[in-house]
């Protein structure tokens, strides 16, 4: 796919939002004594400010100004540096606090469950008499994120889907390098497949969580299963070497991902198998109905357009929108936002 990584995509689509959203970055390496202190901190900010629309926002921008550290150095993905594990257990503690940034929907149920080894949770379980199931797979450039950040937006989710979501709680690199995660994922949809013949299945990601959906369509061809009938993504990580031009023309407008910080992550995640790894690196001749949502802010727009440039002769009910002035995955810190209503409404639609 090396040629299409090289394109130069036009303008795509564009959707004017006035609201810009952001979570702290992902070039924070936080100590696990400053993460404890993090829930004091929201704590403190929230009394001084009315939680609305635009002071959630202003919140993360808070402990974004504390918490911008150097980005984690790059290692072997079978040798990681003590140094190194502290800081990403110290920013995994974090990230379970973004999933506290708005309440999760009472009215949606949560089951935790365990399919084919790998713990999973179902939200609206219920909902299974639809005979349509989405598999959710998260972001968190493969080393970050669990039930608990995720817990709050994907009980909205399911709940404006008006679907059962099943969330699959992944293994994590770098404890668990290329392809465990990948592995885990294609025994849990093999294990959907099988519990519940003839649904649809859909699978929704974002950030690396899109590339895991991309390598499960090409996982799941090579075990000669059918594939799923639908992907919708969100601010996908397609190019784990990190070479679109979007890393660098983006990066000004971008404060949540940078290229050393997304290439380290990758290198720990994949190790010596960079080209099996990367998703950019998979030959398709055949693809599900895919939508694609992507921020014009962030330095992984060309890994969406490029992506959708590619798989659109494979898969022509392929689609693709941009967001104007929306950063990485929009929908994690403001799930009402207009954008983000948006968003969802879009894949809503495309999976009638």
């Amino acid at each position: 796919m090396d040629n299409w990584k090289q394109e130069q995509p036009g303008k795509l689509n564009h959707k004017n939002n006035d609201l810009i959203q952001i979570y702290p970055p992902l070039n924070s390496g936080i100590p696990a004594v400053q993460a404890k202190q993090i829930a004091i901190h929201i704590k403190q900010f929230n009394s001084q400010f009315k939680i609305n629309k635009m002071n959630r926002i202003l919140k993360l921008y808070f402990l974004l100004s504390i918490f911008q550290l150097s980005s984690t150095s790059a290692v072997n993905a079978q040798n990681i540096p003590d140094s190194t594990m502290q800081k990403i257990n110290g920013f995994r503690a974090f990230y379970e606090t973004l999933g506290k940034v708005y309440p999760v929907d009472s009215t949606v149920t949560e089951t935790a469950t365990e399919i084919a080894g790998v713990k999973s949770y179902w939200f609206n379980q219920n909902q299974l008499t639809q005979k349509s199931i989405v598999i959710y797979l998260h972001g968190g450039v493969y080393t970050y994120g669990n039930i608990n950040a995720y817990r709050a937006m994907l009980s909205h989710l399911s709940k404006s889907l008006n679907l059962p979501v099943l969330y699959v709680e992944y293994s994590l690199s770098p404890e668990h390098p290329y392809p465990t995660a990948n592995n885990e994922i294609l025994k849990v949809y093999q294990g959907i497949k099988k519990k519940y013949p003839g649904y649809k299945i859909t699978i929704i990601g974002d950030s690396a969580g899109g590339g895991l959906a991309i390598s499960l369509v090409n996982d799941a061809q090579k075990e000669k299963l059918a594939m799923p009938d639908a992907l919708a993504l969100i601010s996908p990580w397609v190019d784990l070497k990190c070479v679109n031009n979007s890393y660098t023309t983006k990066q000004a407008v971008d404060p949540i991902l940078n290229k050393g910080f997304l290439y380290s992550h990758a290198q720990m995640y994949a190790g010596n198998k960079m080209k099996e790894a990367d998703p950019s690196e998979i030959k398709f001749k055949k693809f599900p109905p895919v939508i694609l949502l992507v921020g014009t802010d962030e330095i992984l727009n060309d890994d969406t357009k490029n992506f959708y440039l590619y798989i659109k002769p494979i898969q022509p009910k392929a689609k693709m929108k941009e967001f104007e002035g929306q950063k990485h995955v929009w929908l994690f810190s403001h799930i009402d936002a207009p954008a983000a209503v948006e968003a969802i409404y879009d894949i809503k639609e495309f999976l009638k």
